[in-house]
């Protein structure tokens, strides 16, 4: 009878400590055994990995329902059909939007609902279905994980370009410029005074710049001022060209008036010019050949005079004597 007794009270203890567990996790859970629940749909077209039916919906990361199925859509093998269920007392508003989020490191999925205004209308079933359907869109990290292949692509490139950069040729390449650089340091160490000196004299050379732009405002003010002389004075100016304008088109008058005059002048002495240049220019020419041979002769008989007048007058006697003989 005690050991019938004893196993009686451990059966007992355990069925009441499994009940208080229930209890606590039940109230710890926030699970109501009496929420009322309102089934939806929701069609993802891209992998569903790391959601399972119990997942968690939320909605902007409050909890509001779960998962209540899984499965391939018999009329599209392309979508993938989840069921879920949420909170008869959440609005479920026809601008909203479901997308699959994984949770941490650990990659377990749950259903993440988004979007959603206050005036929007409530999504409702209809004839056509029954069961209200929330429509879903692609999330950041499934995003990734289709670009994934293509990023492992690039990556690989990346590091193949890497390795052929590091290579041991520009490793020496490399480490001849951290050498050059590290003498040029050294070189500019060893003239820090110079340089400081350098510094010292732009910074003069800055003074004097300063002081010469101060003495340069009144030069500046004396420039103004004669600009403003230069302006009055080519007022002025303006005035007198116009007046000269005025003389030149009366000049420009009388040029035309002469120049018609000149040629009428030349009209009526185009006649006696073509006579000229017919028989008179020849004429001329004769004259010209038989003035310069005349000249010729002049100038040949001067220079005999000059030479020896004696033998000019009188002629050469010496000639003469010899004749004689």
């Amino acid at each position: 009878m005690e050991t019938k007794a004893s196993y009686v009270t451990v059966g007992a203890f355990a069925i009441l400590l499994l009940a208080g567990g229930l209890f606590l996790a039940i109230w710890f859970g926030g699970v109501s055994l009496d929420q009322e629940t309102q089934p939806y749909v929701i069609d993802f077209e891209g992998s569903v990995d790391g959601l399972s039916t119990g997942s968690p919906v939320r909605y902007r990361g409050v909890p509001v329902g779960t998962v209540a199925d899984i499965r391939i859509d018999p009329e599209n093998v392309e979508l993938i059909r989840v069921d879920v269920d949420v909170d008869a007392d959440v609005p479920i508003k026809r601008d909203m939007y479901a997308v699959l989020e994984a949770q941490g490191l650990t990659g377990i999925g749950f259903i993440q609902i988004e979007g959603g205004t206050a005036g929007a209308e409530p999504l409702e079933p209809t004839d056509d279905q029954p069961v209200p359907r929330i429509p879903a869109r692609s999330s950041a990290l499934s995003q990734v994980f289709e670009t994934a292949p293509e990023i492992a692509d690039q990556l690989v490139v990346l590091i193949n370009r890497l390795q052929s950069f590091l290579s041991e040729e520009n490793e020496q390449r490399v480490y001849g410029i951290l050498t050059d650089l590290a003498t040029v340091s050294a070189a500019v160490a060893g003239r820090t005074d110079e340089i400081e000196a350098t510094i010292t004299g732009a910074s003069a050379s800055v003074e004097e710049l300063h002081r010469a732009s101060a003495a340069l405002g009144p030069l500046l003010d004396e420039a103004s001022a004669t600009l403003a002389t230069v302006r009055g004075t080519a007022v002025g100016l303006d005035s007198e060209v116009t007046a000269l304008a005025g003389s030149l088109g009366e000049a420009s008058d009388n040029i035309a008036a002469t120049a018609a005059q000149l040629e009428g002048m030349v009209a009526e002495a185009r006649p006696g010019m073509k006579d000229f240049t017919n028989t008179g220019l020849y004429e001329l020419t004769q004259f010209l050949v038989e003035a310069r041979v005349l000249v010729s002769n002049i100038d040949r008989v001067l220079r005999q005079i000059d030479r020896d007048p004696s033998q000019f007058l009188f002629g050469d006697r010496d000639g003469q004597v010899e004749a004689d003989r």
